[in-house]
């Protein structure tokens, strides 16, 4: 039942507000919105051990979600996550429409969910579409990719761009983002140009693997070229500090720290994960350390004047993706779209 105001209710339920808070303003516009908070959801194959399943509040969070879903009556559900949330509503709620976006997590651990009671699926890139429909053919029709949201009044290149020598990779440290192999790497472009600055950006939950991390540093004797920097108050300083943002993940959605780099200045480097040649081209992008150490020669090799312009025009071509047109206001414009014709049926 549309509010008072005329405009559809829709309820968005997230775990983490970071991705879809940029979202929120752009969704007031066409919805009576419900804005609900609740915990993080792992899928059962994450479930590690008896302890971690009997202390995590499912009763608690079934509830809530009831509630939200429930009780203000929406006329869409939307999940951001894909995840066990999208599991429950979709069993419960088949009278609402209902909507989800997928990342990259969840592609890799799918929930048992009712698909054919899921009207849109939002992902973020194209090969994660296709990949999809793969795994749920009936999801067919329904999948829309719309691009993650980069602010690029907020990213910003500083007024003079200097060169620092300094490389970064950003992110929350997993193995599977590669920080080990990054600096296997840079230890080998060190051989060769040794007054490069490796900085290490970002918290880890993985006590044990961050240790490593700075374990192996010591091991091969590159103390001096390896900062870790542990969380940045001042992320966009950081960026505008480097010369180059490096991904060396083994898969990705779309790794959205290299393209707010870009938009501050700095060169994006990318190991060759699935779906990465949707965003950049084959001069970003590494397939081995061989050709990881040369193109970071390339781009020292040259002046600074030719490395700027190189990276202005890769900002040209790439940024776009993520701005023009507005991936928030296409996402609220295709739910609206979609709801306009589910209340025909």
């Amino acid at each position: 039942m549309s509010s008072k105001n005329n405009k559809p209710k829709l309820s968005v339920l997230f775990s983490n507000p970071n991705f879809i808070s940029p979202f929120k303003e752009h969704f007031k516009a066409n919805f009576d919105l419900f804005w609900n908070k609740l915990p993080f959801t792992p899928p059962p194959n994450h479930w590690t051990n008896l302890l971690s399943i009997a202390s995590f509040p499912f009763r608690l969070v079934y509830k809530k979600m009831r509630t939200l879903s429930s009780s203000r009556n929406p006329d869409i559900i939307f999940v951001e996550f894909a995840d066990q949330t999208l599991a429950f509503v979709s069993k419960w709620r088949k009278s609402k429409m209902i909507v989800t976006r997928l990342h990259r997590y969840e592609l890799f651990n799918l929930p048992k969910a009712d698909w054919s009671a899921v009207d849109l699926v939002i992902v973020v890139n194209e090969w994660m579409g296709k990949n999809l429909e793969l795994a749920v053919p009936s999801l067919k029709g329904k999948i829309v990719c719309i691009h993650n949201f980069v602010d690029l009044n907020f990213w910003t290149r500083p007024s003079v761009k200097e060169r620092t020598n300094i490389l970064s990779i950003v992110g929350t440290i997993y193995k599977r983002k590669g920080h080990d192999k990054a600096i296997l790497a840079f230890s080998k472009v060190l051989k060769k140009k040794n007054d490069l600055i490796l900085n290490i950006i970002g918290n880890s939950p993985d006590k044990k693997f961050y240790d490593d991390l700075k374990s192996l540093v010591k091991d091969i004797g590159i103390e001096d070229n390896v900062n870790f920097m542990g969380y940045a108050s001042d992320l966009k300083l950081e960026f505008q500090k480097s010369d180059i943002i490096l991904s060396f993940s083994e898969h990705e959605s779309t790794h959205l720290t290299l393209f707010e780099g870009l938009s501050c200045g700095a060169l994006p480097l990318s190991r060759n994960w699935e779906g990465v040649k949707e965003f950049l081209p084959s001069s970003n992008i590494f397939t081995d350390d061989s050709d990881f150490v040369d193109k970071v020669l390339s781009f020292y090799s040259k002046e600074q004047s030719e490395s700027i312009k190189i990276v202005d025009e890769l900002a040209n071509v790439t940024l776009p993706l993520f701005s023009s047109p507005d991936p928030r206001e296409m996402m609220s414009k295709t739910i609206l779209e979609k709801y306009l014709d589910f209340k025909k049926k």
